[in-house]
């Protein structure tokens, strides 16, 4: 099985070109038919320098030639990469490029392709279409056969399987197949598969029933009980791919505070973390009495918990969360007559009849269709964004289940339904919801003004370079400032000007802190946008400070005191800065007398908000936020297998 590609190895910066601009950016006006070259030739200059920040540093002496030479040399750069990509390509960029081979409809295309310039895209009308230059066609046509096809499909099933596990356990071999038609497509046979990756995975017969097991994670009976019982959706790669990764960055922490060998940990977090749902508490009191930790590392681990908590997959549960047993839990009976909110509420079952009267607070569910429409209307509708949510949500109607987390939280509300079709939960959408979602009003809030926009900004973000501020207000508000004109505007907000970045810290002192806060943005490059709504974030944060104040209130009565302590402590949470520590330097700083229980206050009023606050290192967005973002962690031959063998990548599912 072929090694994995890194794509940065031919697209250095396909990343934050991604993130910069939008792919409409590229769109012809008109169908081009040729060549790459004619391709390149009908395009605007701006396009071409788009495609170029792919492979050229925006300093390189490429954007400094004549337009002419720009296409000659972009053609040139085009092409060797793109003969690098084909032979090295996941299954479903090969797909997409059967498509766009072949002249299908495209519906889901990757921008890779249309960043990097190997495919185009132009308006037939009024929709958007694809297309593969004929010379990039004819070098595809001919340097990629089927063995490369079905070698990249093995290491897809293989890389599913991997991810499952971290997920599921126990992955059953019908969770993997039912994935892919029975003869994989013509490529192989399930035998050929089986001898090809068995390496990596081994297979587990457990009453009757066959299940994938990583093989170099240590194995334990105690992992098969219940296993009957266990309800399992199926979930798209690009779901399990970022929760594997989580998961293995959560060993990595818990490695360094335990300090275990890698295999060890991973059977310790197994068996402490992912085999059963259990409270946080009960997690952490286990790590304590068994590893005997100290009182610090019991601290640092309890923070690295409480990140990843919410978020967990149980191995008991089928690999599901809370929320998603919840929503299970409410399967209707059988498919409902029609859509309508009525029809479904007459095939809940006695048990999914109970939750809904916990839910809503109400002794029968006669009158639930109204209550639900009014709840939607009066709070359902929070959980909307922006019309990509809607769209979504819409497309999942009819659909099959895949863990989805606006869907989750309305089935558990009943403003969607799930009924079981065979092997598979598909789920409804109310045409009460749908005509309320088709209407929804979404721009309606309050608009801001320009100073506000740029307040709310240096808010979420505490240190932002000049520029950096200058292009989100002009790409996501059509403000076009100068700097000069910023500058005007950041004095009249009271905050402070430093020769290339404007910032919320005031004191000299403060420089090296300033510092810290770039450095760490410059690794996290997608910004957060900000609208009316992002002064929620503001009451929260005064919320903040009165609940830090109430119990700093039991420690002194020095109003001054109260509020540089209450600040410091959010202040600490914005830096992304290990609370632990700083909390008992500020106090100490102060001459504060404070107790164990004391702490413990302190740190719980902190638990109930920092996940939610702003990080101005992740450029304004929470740490939860970030932890459900994708999450791409590219494998380097010398780095820790995935698979958690213990073993380099080279010498594992590397080879």
């Amino acid at each position: 099985m072929k090694k994995e590609f890194d794509i940065s190895e031919i697209l250095p910066n396909i990343e934050s070109v991604g993130e910069e601009y939008s792919s409409s950016d590229l769109i012809l006006e008109n169908k081009v038919e040729g060549n790459l070259k004619d391709v390149l030739k009908g395009l605007d200059e701006d396009q071409i320098n788009i495609i170029a920040s792919v492979y050229y540093d925006e300093k390189n002496a490429f954007f400094r030639k004549s337009i002419d030479n720009k296409i000659e040399l972009l053609e040139e750069k085009i092409k060797g990469s793109f003969k690098k990509l084909i032979n090295n390509a996941s299954y479903s960029q090969y797909v997409i490029l059967d498509k766009l081979s072949n002249k299908e409809d495209v519906t889901n295309m990757s921008e890779l392709f249309l960043y990097s310039g190997f495919s185009y895209s132009y308006y037939d009308k009024t929709e958007v279409k694809y297309l593969l230059p004929s010379d990039l066609k004819k070098i595809y046509l001919k340097e990629v056969d089927p063995t490369i096809k079905g070698d990249s499909l093995k290491g897809e099933i293989l890389t599913r399987i991997m991810a499952l596990f971290f997920s599921n356990g126990l992955v059953p071999t019908d969770l993997v197949y039912s994935c892919y038609p029975d003869d994989f497509y013509g490529f192989f046979t399930k035998d050929e598969l089986l001898e090809e990756i068995d390496t990596a995975v081994s297979i587990k017969k457990i009453n009757n029933k066959e299940y994938f097991w990583l093989i170099d994670t240590p194995y334990e009976n105690l992992y098969e009980e219940s296993i009957d019982d266990r309800i399992y959706i199926k979930r798209d790669l690009n779901d399990l791919i970022p929760y594997m990764m989580s998961i293995l960055m959560l060993i990595e922490e818990v490695c360094k505070i335990i300090k275990k060998p890698y295999k060890e940990t991973i059977s310790i977090i197994i068996s402490k973390v992912l085999l059963k749902e259990r409270s946080l508490d009960d997690i952490l009191d286990d790590f304590v009495s068994e590893l005997g930790l100290s009182k610090k590392d019991s601290s640092r681990l309890d923070d690295i918990l409480i990140d990843y908590y919410d978020n967990l997959r149980y191995w008991e549960n089928g690999g599901n969360t809370q929320d998603e047993i919840l929503a299970l839990n409410l399967v209707l009976k059988e498919k409902p007559k029609n859509s309508s909110i009525e029809e479904c509420l007459k095939q809940l079952t006695d048990n999914a009849k109970e939750e809904f009267k916990d839910t809503y607070n109400i002794d029968d569910v006669s009158s639930l269709d109204e209550i639900i429409v009014d709840d939607f209307c009066n709070e359902g509708y929070l959980t909307i964004d922006n019309d990509d949510d809607i769209s979504e949500l819409l497309e999942l109607d009819g659909k099959e289940y895949n863990g989805n987390e606006i869907v989750t939280s309305f089935i558990i509300n009943g403003y969607a339904y799930l009924y079981k079709d065979k092997d598979n939960f598909k789920v409804i959408i109310p045409d009460e919801i749908k005509d309320i979602l088709y209407n929804m009003p979404l721009n309606n809030e309050e608009e801001l003004d320009d100073r506000e926009i740029v307040e709310l900004y240096m808010y979420y973000n505490g240190v932002i370079e000049k520029e950096e501020l200058r292009r989100l207000l002009k790409e996501n508000h059509n403000l076009d400032y100068t700097i000069k004109e910023l500058d005007t505007v950041i004095k009249s907000l009271d905050l402070f000007i430093r020769k290339d970045y404007y910032s919320i810290l005031g004191d000299a002192k403060e420089d090296d802190m300033e510092q810290m806060v770039l450095s760490s943005k410059k690794n996290f490059k997608k910004y957060k946008v900000v609208d009316y709504s992002s002064y929620d974030i503001v009451n929260m944060s005064d919320a903040f400070k009165d609940d830090l104040k109430e119990v700093l209130s039991n420690l002194t009565t020095d109003e001054e005191k109260l509020e540089l302590i209450s600040s410091f402590i959010i202040s600490t949470i914005y830096m992304n800065c290990y609370l632990d520590d700083a909390l008992y330097h500020i106090l100490d700083e102060y001459k504060i007398k404070y107790t164990n229980k004391d702490i413990k206050s302190l740190k719980n009023i902190v638990d109930q908000y920092k996940n939610d606050m702003p990080i101005w290192g992740y450029n304004g967005y929470s740490k939860k936020e970030f932890n459900s973002m994708p999450k791409e962690k590219k494998i380097g031959r010398n780095d820790p297998c995935p698979c958690g063998s213990g073993k380099k990548y080279k010498k594992c599912c590397g080879k």
